[in-house]
């Protein structure tokens, strides 16, 4: 997902689309705009009638100096609300002007120009809008901001004339100006004390302008490359797909957004998780990038499915994903990652923030967090579930044949946990491999990629076994019998690392008969070099179970070298406890599948331990 990032892949990320109607005008556009208004229209342009009026001479500075008096003296519609002088002084133009050529020196896209998005383009609307004495409509400004029209106002500002008809539009006159309400993108980009998450948020590797030719008027070819006569342009920010649309003013977020200390506090946390191999392409932005998504993402909530009621009791992050089975198939369980509980209760729900530190925007609120109370347990440190019937497994041991071929040495066959089986539900996915011998005197192994590993942080390594009864609910004791196993994991430039055990000697695991096992490899283990996000293959950790059987021990039918996996589970350091039975005042949530208990008092933070049924 993150490498749409660094390959600049994104679509539908749109931000500052108005932009479109600055950057592309056409005479033709007057024949999609249907007048509402009525009475006599006036000589000239809305342009020159604001010219023109003494009254509104310190708004037209401000319209001329930010060159958008020829937009206003064309063939385009708009409708204008112009403050007059009695409200808006020559010092606070000469501000603005001041302000705007600032930000045009220092090469700030007009996109972003605050005099243009916050003055200009809030007092101007696209399309003729006139009032009678009925009227009460939101009408959409050209920053995109939403105003409520009646009769006597806008936006609560007061009309002083009104519905005043020109050639190309209809001109208001106010007792004031109409106030701007940064949405929940553009607050980020003014509190200084949001400083550090602004300069991620608006890094030019992910918030660029792009060319769209397709809605760009072409003109002529020359030396095989078109010009073009109007160029549309377009700001996009790949991080949108993360967090959602925060630009949008027809869609409400709240956002949860750490203060610059900590910020600064949880960049140095998170860092070391995210060492990637020296030799990796891109390692540095990689490192930059993903240590700060892990932070933000998970921490902005759409109220599309965030309604009060439903915040009385979760709150679902637009990085979480509401379907069971969808949870499933990407994190292999449906594990509630990315959803918390009571988020509204102080210290530690995730909107618990209240005063000045919740802050009102025009598409939702920010709520300034200086105590960070989403916990990385619930978003990027996560479960690792590799199946052994899946696309985990990367080689099998092999010999040579008499012909000199290689040859595996186990052949595997995916078996399934039957409905009215009474391992059905203990089994991950109710699916698990027999790796069968085909050399009745070898050893043999199977060897795991295990992707997606963060770095200086502690999991406890898990193989998960199955019995011979799961498949085959008649199987004789014969084939009941157990196998003996070692493991050695391999990290990109250290190596193979076989387990040992305390006596420093490698360990040998033994399944039990008629049992599914949670083989605990080792516990709190933390790999040097972090893969999440990782392609290469490379570059991969490893984990290779090999048995370790004697022939003896073959032919006294008391151990077995046909393997049963499930799964590896990589687990985040003392979450997992396995049971026979749910302890006490545990309640089942009717999840499918392997089943998991979120367990712990809310006080202690939720979801600190899952509970499996063994």
């Amino acid at each position: 997902m993150i490498n749409n990032i660094y390959k600049k892949i994104s679509r539908g990320l749109l931000c500052c689309g108005f932009a479109v109607a600055l950057t592309a005008c056409s005479d033709t556009w007057d024949d999609h705009y249907d007048s509402q208004s009525s009475g006599s229209v006036h000589e000239g342009s809305l342009w020159q009638a604001i010219k023109s009026n003494p009254d509104l001479s310190n708004f037209a500075s401000v319209i001329e100096a930010c060159d958008f008096a020829k937009s206003l003296d064309g063939s385009q519609v708009f409708t204008v609300f112009a403050p007059t002088n009695a409200n808006f002084s020559k010092e606070e133009a000469d501000a603005l002007i001041k302000d705007y050529k600032a930000q045009k020196s220092a090469n700030v896209i007009e996109d972003d120009n605050t005099v243009l998005k916050e003055f200009v383009y809030n007092h101007v609307a696209l399309y003729n809008y006139s009032v009678s004495s009925e009227s009460r409509d939101s009408i959409q400004l050209m920053n995109a901001k939403y105003a409520l029209l009646t009769t006597n106002d806008i936006a609560g500002v007061g009309l002083l004339s009104k519905n005043q008809l020109y050639g190309n539009g209809i001109l208001y006159t106010l007792k004031d100006k109409v106030k701007f309400l940064s949405n929940v993108f553009e607050y980020v980009a003014k509190d200084p004390d949001l400083d550090s998450l602004r300069s991620f948020l608006y890094n030019s590797k992910y918030y660029y302008r792009e060319f769209l030719p397709e809605r760009s008027v072409a003109g002529s070819i020359v030396d095989g490359r078109t010009h073009y006569l109007d160029s549309v342009f377009m700001q996009r920010n790949d991080l949108f797909s993360y967090l959602g649309q925060l630009n949008l003013e027809d869609s409400t977020y709240l956002m949860v957004a750490p203060t610059n200390d900590v910020w600064k506090a949880l960049v140095e946390e998170y860092e070391p998780y995210f060492n990637y191999p020296a030799n990796l392409t891109k390692r540095d932005s990689m490192v930059y990038t993903s240590t700060r998504l892990a932070i933000v993402n998970g921490s902005t909530f759409s109220r599309t499915f965030n309604s009060d009621k439903m915040l009385a009791d979760s709150a679902l992050s637009v990085s979480s994903i509401r379907n069971p089975t969808l949870r499933k198939s990407r994190w292999g369980a449906p594990f509630e990652y990315y959803q918390y509980l009571k988020p509204r209760v102080k210290p530690y729900g995730v909107l618990s923030a209240d005063g000045d530190d919740r802050v009102q925007c025009s598409n939702g609120e920010v709520y300034k967090a200086s105590q960070w109370n989403i916990d990385k347990l619930m978003t990027f440190n996560k479960f690792l579930v590799f199946e052994a019937e899946g696309n985990n497994i990367k080689e099998v041991s092999k010999t040579t044949d008499s012909r000199g071929d290689d040859v595996n040495t186990v052949t595997p066959f995916t078996r399934q946990v039957s409905a009215d089986n009474r391992y059905y539900n203990k089994v991950w996915d109710n699916r698990f491999v027999e790796f069968q011998p085909n050399f009745g005197t070898l050893n043999h192994s199977v060897t795991f990629t295990l992707s997606n590993v963060l770095s200086n942080i502690g999991y406890d390594i898990y193989l998960v076994t199955a019995p011979a009864l799961a498949s085959d609910s008649n199987a004789v004791e014969e084939v009941r019998v157990p196998t003996i196993m070692r493991c050695t994991i391999n990290v990109p430039g250290k190596g193979d690392d076989p387990i040992k055990g305390e006596d420093g000697k490698v360990k040998e695991f033994k399944t039990t008969p008629d049992a599914v096992d949670y083989l605990l490899l080792a516990e709190d283990y933390k790999f040097d070099v972090c893969t999440y996000n990782v392609s290469e293959e490379s570059m991969q950790v490893t984990l290779k179970v090999e048995t370790r059987v004697t022939n003896a021990q073959l032919r006294n039918k008391t151990y077995t070298r046909t393997m049963r996996l499930d799964c590896v589970l990589l687990v985040p350091h003392g979450t997992l406890q396995v049971l026979d039975e749910l302890p006490q005042g545990t309640a089942y949530a009717g999840r499918p599948g392997i089943m998991m208990f979120p367990h712990g008092a809310y006080e202690d933070r939720p979801y600190k331990v899952w509970y499996m049924l063994r």
